[in-house]
């Protein structure tokens, strides 16, 4: 929304308040956690039709059969770097007419059919020479249907030359184009990917996410935004970038021989959420795709003039997909439609969001109407002051959360007055170190579903402790579930069940891991920031993290300290850090999460408190991540300005995105670029906590890796040799184990802590 009226503003304020120490939310320009965790799974699958992705990339995609249905409550786009993992083949000087149709980025050329000659003039015997040229190979693609699924054939032509006239000096006097020319339209490259199977869409822009939306119809939205798929800026070559930036493409669908207008779209929307307000001249586009492979516009939803504008409700659009007469009718066997936004491209702006896409037959424009009984958010965390804990820390049932409410959402438009009976089962296990004891048994408590229904939780009166072979445990991991259950309910599945891991391991945290805006300090004199950690009992710090998030002002060359404190009394100038860690600069680039990891020389026990923080003189806004979902940070938070301590003044709920490492035998390190880790220990695994899969990146390529597994009393329980990507421990019982990954060409060793459970 920082358009050119803002920086009236913002002008105004700086000449104001130029001298002023000020705390500040801002919207971000990078989303740390998806750029940290957008590596995409390896997977095989088959070849079916052909799709335009983007530019001059092709995916062969299955098609799909009505009805098309997304609530974004499960990942139903392509994982990431899909495409480039999962190359067929590729063609250079590609001729066909789906070039021009398919929207491929192609070029004009003019060409000839037969041999183009060189030509010169030899003085001494006065004749003309020549010289042939070399002719060009084209990938010829015949047809119009699914021509890229064919093999092409090859076709040869030649560049344009002219014939010349030449005196005898050998001057050319004269030329003439020779002839004939063809002109036609060719793609200069086509990249040819299998497209992922069990997915609905071809794309990966839009951010699937719980986080960012208020109210939503269901659980789980997409997001439209400036940023690309890996969590950057399309364009932050400055702050006034401008265009289309996020797009989601459905894969084919087959309407085919319905030739009626009772095919229609519907979809929720809703502007900013938790985001950033989309100005007057942004906007959401709706586009379908044509039997003759042309892009229409159907629909569009506009920005807004100020915030006071924008409508704090989802809203739901209705679109006919009419029956035409070839070839511009949509009822064709590749029939598709998409979502397109314009923003701000510097940053993590302009924010629309979708929920509950459908496209079905037999419906009209007064099928308004879904009945579905769903969750709208995620279960939070179990604890009461903390979203992580270490479990040596964990005091039971005080540290459990005393409540917390589940908001359940009847779409039936008749919900309030013709509520449905409805259960609600609940339950909790743990996973390790005990996998299977019951924390909490399956209860049922039947309620009427309202339009809206919360529905409490209170772990503090309903978990009994965990079972542990000593306590306190090293480590814990419990698993809560909920379900909704209606007799007869025609809704989705996908959107009824909830389920929460509370992994208490080294970690203390109040963040959920997701930043919505950015938390600093700007102003001259010296500023500082400290962040309160509560300890139950004494514990050893062995580092801390922090999600440093980028805004539109460039901070990468900042220098600012970072202290630890033991105490900190407000209203009091008294400040002695215990340890400093001094002339650093933010830092965006680390594998866990977003988080920058500082790993201490030596790790230090602290009796009952730790602050966490930063001093800075630099009058720019250094920026950490500020998570709006989780209101546990914000009591813990002081700053130290105009000369002396305070709690902060921020008045919106959240959490700043920096952590603790309890933990003296800490086995990670100090992120790569704030201490010399060479390259080769750049290594993550994901999914974790996992089901059986667990995938290895790095930032070098075609890597070759040992593989040993602990378990937590130290014993191997696998080993495998020459693994490129990928292990697999779903034969091994639920629990958490230690991944010591060695690099074959290196010999440097990693390790990593994975939890295994069985959902």
């Amino acid at each position: 929304m920082k358009k050119f009226f803002s920086v009236i503003i913002l002008l105004i304020g700086v000449a104001q308040f130029a001298f002023a120490q000020t705390e500040k939310l801002s919207p971000l320009q990078l989303n740390s956690s998806l750029y940290y965790s957008t590596i995409g799974k390896e997977s095989k699958t088959h070849q079916h039709r052909y799709v335009v992705n983007k530019g001059n990339i092709i995916l062969t995609s299955d098609t799909i059969q009505l009805p098309f249905f997304d609530d974004f409550s499960h990942r139903t786009i392509p994982d990431y770097k899909w495409n480039e993992n999962h190359v067929i083949n590729t063609y250079q000087n590609v001729r066909s007419v789906c070039v021009t149709t398919e929207g491929i980025d192609n070029v004009q050329g003019f060409f000839m059919h037969d041999t183009a000659w060189t030509y010169t003039f030899n003085v001494d015997s006065q004749r003309l020479d020549s010289v042939a040229q070399q002719p060009i190979a084209f990938n010829y693609f015949n047809g119009s249907s699914n021509c890229f699924s064919s093999t092409p054939s090859t076709i040869y032509y030649w560049n344009t030359f002219y014939r010349y006239t030449f005196d005898t000096l050998g001057h050319a006097i004269d030329s003439i184009l020779a002839q004939p020319v063809d002109s036609f339209y060719y793609a200069p490259l086509i990249t040819l990917v299998q497209g992922q199977p069990g997915t609905l869409w071809i794309e990966n822009d839009a951010l699937i996410n719980s986080t960012y939306p208020i109210n939503p119809p269901t659980i789980g939205v997409a997001t439209f935004d400036g940023l690309d798929q890996y969590g950057l800026p399309y364009n932050n070559s400055s702050n006034t970038t401008y265009g289309f930036a996020d797009v989601l493409t459905s894969k084919p669908i087959n309407l085919l021989g319905l030739d009626t207008d009772n095919v229609y779209l519907s979809y929720f929307f809703e502007p900013q959420g938790l985001g950033d307000f989309p100005d007057h001249f942004d906007s959401l586009i709706l586009e379908f795709k044509d039997q003759s492979g042309i892009w229409r516009y159907v629909h569009s939803d506009t920005g807004y003039v100020n915030i006071a504008l924008v409508p704090q409700s989802f809203q739901q659009v209705l679109i006919p997909v009419p029956y035409a007469t070839p070839p511009n009718s949509y009822h064709h066997a590749s029939f598709q439609f998409r979502f397109r936004n314009k923003a701000s491209l510097y940053g993590n702006n302009d924010h629309w969001h979708i929920d509950y896409v459908k496209l079905d037959k037999n419906r009209s424009v007064a099928d308004t109407a879904i009945y579905d009984i769903a969750f709208q958010y995620p279960f939070p965390t179990i604890l009461k002051n903390y979203t992580r804990e270490p479990a040596d820390q964990f005091n039971y049932p005080d540290d459990l959360s005393d409540g917390f409410n589940l908001s359940i959402h009847n779409l039936a438009p008749d919900a309030n007055t013709s509520s449905p009976a409805t259960n609600f089962i609940r339950g909790a296990t743990e996973l390790y170190p005990d996998a299977g004891f019951v924390i909490s048994d399956d209860t049922v408590q039947t309620f009427n579903a309202a339009a809206y229904t919360l529905q409490q939780l209170s772990p503090k009166t309903s978990y009994k402790q965990p079972s542990a072979p000593a306590w306190p445990t090293d480590s814990l991991v419990l698993l809560s579930r909920t379900f909704l259950q209606q007799t007869g309910n025609t809704g989705y599945a996908g959107n009824d069940t909830l389920y929460h891991t509370q992994c208490f391991d080294y970690t203390m945290a109040y963040d959920d891991g997701s930043a919505e805006r950015g938390y600093g300090l700007s102003g001259v004199d010296i500023k500082k920031f400290a962040y309160e950690f509560n300890l139950n009992h004494p514990d050893t710090l062995a580092g801390f993290q922090i999600q440093y998030s980028q805004i539109d002002q460039d901070v990468s060359n900042l220098i600012f300290n970072i202290n630890i404190w033991d105490a900190i009394t407000v209203g009091s100038a008294t400040d002695n850090p215990i340890i400093s860690f001094d002339n650093k600069k933010p830092l965006y680039i680390d594998s866990v999460s977003g988080f920058a990891t500082y790993k201490l020389d030596s790790a230090i026990v602290f009796p009952n408190k730790i602050y966490v923080g930063w001093a800075q003189t630099d009058t720019r806004n250094l920026t950490v991540g500020y998570d709006l979902n989780s209101p546990l940070g914000r009591s813990h938070m002081f700053v130290y300005i105009n000369g002396q301590w305070k709690a902060s003044t921020i008045t919106t709920n959240g959490s700043p995105m920096i952590r603790l490492i309890l933990d003296s035998n800490f086995w990670g390190q100090t992120s790569s670029a704030v201490k010399d880790i060479t390259a080769e220990q750049n290594i993550s695994l994901y999914p974790n906590p996992t089901t059986g899969d667990v995938f290895i990146t790095s930032d070098r390529k075609n890597l070759l890796f040992d593989v040993s597994v602990h378990d937590m009393v130290g014993q191997i329980v696998k080993q495998e040799k020459n693994v490129s990507n990928h292990c697999n421990i779903s034969d091994l019982p639920s629990g958490i184990y230690l991944f010591s990954i060695t690099d074959i060409e290196t010999g440097k060793t990693i390790h990593h802590k994975v939890i295994k459970n069985t959902y």
